[in-house]
């Protein structure tokens, strides 16, 4: 089942944090979506919780430097 998370993210600062973001995540089963907001810092991922856990995203955003401040769950 397809569920959404959203990362709190400080460091985004630009659509070239977005763009690199999204090609590192998007080639990681599960992962369908990845959209940034530059407004509100924050990274939203669709992904298939049977695929990838919240936990397995983090540490691939922390592999390329993005430290996650928090996380929403909305589907919750």
């Amino acid at each position: 089942m397809h569920q959404l998370i959203i990362f709190d993210i400080p460091a985004l600062h630009c659509d070239g944090c977005i763009d690199s973001l999204k090609s590192v995540l998007e080639n990681f089963p599960g992962i369908s979506l990845v959209a940034g907001d530059l407004e509100s810092l924050t990274l939203s991922v669709s992904y298939d919780e049977s695929s990838i856990t919240p936990e397995a995203i983090k540490l691939q955003l922390a592999a390329v430097g993005y430290v996650v401040a928090g996380t929403q769950f909305p589907n919750n």
